[in-house]
């Protein structure tokens, strides 16, 4: 299965980034595990200076900004078919 993460405090960004990656794991029919991480230690740790951010079993995809979601279904279905 697929791990998403998105990183960010919650804010109305976040939440649309979440939302867009909601829409297109139900486009793609992937299925994929999304966790939203808000604390500010963890996205240090991970080195996330910019929020939102997307990362896709490891690997970083977006930050600062909400991506499209044309965009979330092209590393979706990449991923899947890896």
């Amino acid at each position: 299965m697929i791990k998403i993460e998105v990183f960010g405090p919650g804010c109305a960004r976040c939440q649309a980034t979440k939302e867009t990656i909601r829409r297109a794991l139900e486009v793609t029919g992937v299925e994929a595990m999304l966790t939203h991480i808000s604390d500010p230690r963890e996205m240090a740790k991970n080195r996330v200076f910019f929020t939102p951010a997307v990362r896709i079993d490891g690997e970083m995809k977006s930050t600062g900004r909400v991506p499209t979601a044309e965009e979330v279904c092209k590393w979706l279905i990449e991923k899947a078919a890896a």
